[in-house]
């Protein structure tokens, strides 16, 4: 046994047995039950080393719009404030309304061309839903710090220049099954993520972050033209979505664990909309009976059937108001 504990280590091996899970699940079922590949022992390890109160799922991101995402491999949410609707345990059949995401992930053991694609599409089906923020007299947005329901602490924001209110997206695999560089041929891994952004044709619905668990950790950055060799994290934004960032391969001694600090840095400087329930659980449903006056009637006591039209300076105590049930159906 050993005597000092290492926490790097510790994080290493969550994203080794979160790939070695998926994998072997693909190999075992079919694709629509994949979400249940994260067994609860990688699951409660993963929810330890992530921000107090976000939990760890599989399925599909929904927002009130009638929006649904793909089913994605791994769905981190507010476990404390997120509704989960959940049909049979199934991934295939839960869903997570979008404004208690955190972040969402495909998780893959090699990736290639086609892994590439396929996990640009799955995310870009979530970070095109519309979180249902309230918006300030001045037009920006306003929303709140995750884990925060309730409070009167609110941070306005313009969404359209910003990614504050994005939900952070990233691609894990144990590696690539194909070249890492160059950028100019066709059939390197950065080659493809060029073309994927492109095939996308808005960066701000791209992926976040690919990690390659052998030591690569792709993420976006925009390159200083001034100073040549220099660049920044880059932030997309809505409002000009030119595609003028490069990503940037990295080596890394614990990519998972890059990734998983990201995820906090997310989680402490992201903002989310509170979660309008009312609209996902249709308080307002079309289908509950309203009412609407119709006419003022006289009612004869000795014959309550016998219903009169009377004018209204002929009120008196057996004058009722009458009113009819109105459905759907005769709107």
């Amino acid at each position: 046994m050993n005597e000092i504990f290492n926490p790097a280590d510790f994080v290493r091996n969550v994203g080794h047995d979160l790939v070695t899970e998926f994998a072997r699940a693909r190999a075992a079922t079919t694709p629509g039950l994949v979400g249940d590949a994260m067994e609860q022992p990688v699951r409660h390890r993963l929810e330890q080393i992530l921000p107090l109160g976000i939990g760890v799922g599989s399925g599909c991101v929904i927002d009130t719009h009638g929006g649904t995402s793909r089913q994605m491999d791994v769905v981190l949410y507010e476990k404390e404030q997120c509704s989960v609707f959940c049909i049979n345990d199934s991934p295939t059949t839960t869903y997570y309304p979008c404004e208690g995401v955190l972040a969402v992930g495909e998780v893959k053991s090699r990736i290639g061309k086609k892994d590439l694609a396929d996990g640009f599409k799955k995310i870009k089906s979530v970070k095109s839903l519309r979180r249902a923020f309230e918006h300030a007299q001045s037009g920006q947005s306003v929303g709140r710090p995750y884990g925060d329901h309730g409070s009167a602490t609110a941070y306005s924001f313009n969404l359209h220049r910003s990614n504050l209110g994005d939900i952070f997206g990233f691609i894990v695999a144990e590696e690539p099954n194909i070249q890492m560089l160059p950028y100019n041929r066709g059939g390197s891994i950065s080659a493809h993520y060029v073309d994927n952004v492109h095939a996308i044709g808005d960066d701000a619905l791209c992926p976040d972050m690919v990690v390659f668990l052998n030591g690569h950790v792709l993420t976006p950055v925009t390159i200083d033209t001034e100073k040549p060799g220099s660049s920044t994290p880059y932030v997309p934004t809505r409002s000009n979505p030119v595609l003028p960032h490069a990503i940037m391969p990295s080596d890394s001694e614990s990519p998972f664990g890059e990734l998983i600090q990201a995820i906090w840095r997310h989680h402490q400087n992201g903002l989310t909309a509170h979660i309008p329930l009312a609209q996902y659980l249709h308080y307002n449903t079309k289908t509950e009976p309203s009412y609407t006056w119709t006419t003022l009637v006289h009612v004869d006591p000795q014959d309550p059937g016998n219903v009169i039209q009377t004018p209204t300076d002929h009120l008196n105590a057996e004058t009722k108001l009458m009113y009819k049930k109105r459905t759907p159906h005769n709107r």
